[in-house]
């Protein structure tokens, strides 16, 4: 998968078939790449730190690491601790009367130092990920905690309810007669179900119940449907996960069910926060982020959004 610079989520990718940190900093390009173990085998990937962030690393490091007028540059460190550190230092061309960066390694560095480092950079990939996943979830649930979605939503959940049941009326009459044996009792479990487990807001006390129910609700399909699926009624209908479908029409659907995953994670975040007090955050880095100021000018990674544990 080719990483996209521009997009936060980490993404896999291929560095060159070279000596291979573990952890490398583009400080000037605002690039870190990361080496972790998915599936038992390690893998890269690499994102693009929010500028404010990048910022703030600059900024808050010690002067002697990182400056205005001597910068890093990259930093990268290896499995058996080994490190580069490239800064580059602003010189006055006095001959010219011009500024320019000239840039050099310096890796003196002392083991306790490239830890520290290491660390530092640890807590900043935590810091954007809190802080991107509560904006995110926080402009989600603005939007769909509004009258005007609730009831939109609502709506269109009546509107299917209201058009099954009449398109099912037939199955009802004295005289409805069955293509398949058990179709009639089948027709009569499937209006239940319907009736039974469509639910509205006022249902719930807490809207982002609400949300997490709407989005995660699924429809029955008819006997009709069933039938065609199961011939034998291998199954008791409803009885499984292949009986139920996300929308109402098979037009549609896969998009229905790429789009529901941004609100429902969103009330997923928002409804951790409210029960367990934020989204977890480990003491060490959070110590680590308050005393480099890693955080700051950002809106989402900030106590009240976080539960510190050790």
């Amino acid at each position: 998968m080719a990483f996209n610079p521009d997009d936060f989520q980490f993404e896999k990718i291929l560095p060159p078939e070279e000596r291979k940190p573990i952890l490398e900093w583009d400080a000037l390009h605002r690039l870190m790449v990361v080496r972790v173990k998915q599936d038992g085998e390690w893998t890269y990937l690499g994102t693009k730190l929010d500028t404010q962030i990048n910022n703030n690393l600059h900024n808050n490091l010690p002067d002697e690491w990182s400056n205005e007028n001597d910068r890093i540059v990259t930093f990268a460190v290896f499995e058996d601790g080994e490190h580069i550190f490239e800064k580059e230092k602003l010189k006055f061309d006095f001959s010219a009367k011009t500024s320019k960066w000239l840039r050099y390694e310096k890796n003196d560095l002392t083991d306790g130092q490239v830890r520290e480092l290491f660390d530092i950079l640890k807590a900043a990939l935590a810091v954007q990920q809190t802080d991107a996943e509560v904006v995110k979830s926080k402009a989600i649930i603005d939007v769909a905690t509004r009258q005007e979605y609730l009831v939109k939503t609502d709506e269109v959940k009546k509107q299917n309810l209201t058009k099954l049941l009449r398109s099912s009326d037939w199955s009802q009459l004295p005289d409805a007669t069955e293509s398949f044996p058990g179709e009639i009792e089948m027709w009569t479990a499937y209006r239940t179900y319907l009736r039974e487990n469509v639910k509205t807001p006022e249902d719930f006390d807490d809207m982002l119940d609400y949300l997490i129910w709407d989005e995660e609700y699924k429809w029955p399909i008819d006997p009709f449907a069933y039938h065609e699926l199961d011939p034998d009624h291998t199954n008791d209908y409803l009885s499984v996960p292949s009986h139920f479908k996300y929308n109402v029409y098979e037009a549609g659907e896969y998009t229905t069910e790429q789009l529901v995953g941004d609100v429902k994670q969103s009330a997923l975040l928002a409804k951790k926060r409210q029960d367990e007090g934020g989204l977890p955050m480990n003491k060490q880095i959070w110590d680590k982020i308050q005393q480099y100021k890693l955080n700051e000018g950002l809106t989402g990674a900030v106590i009240e959004n976080l539960n510190i544990s050790e």
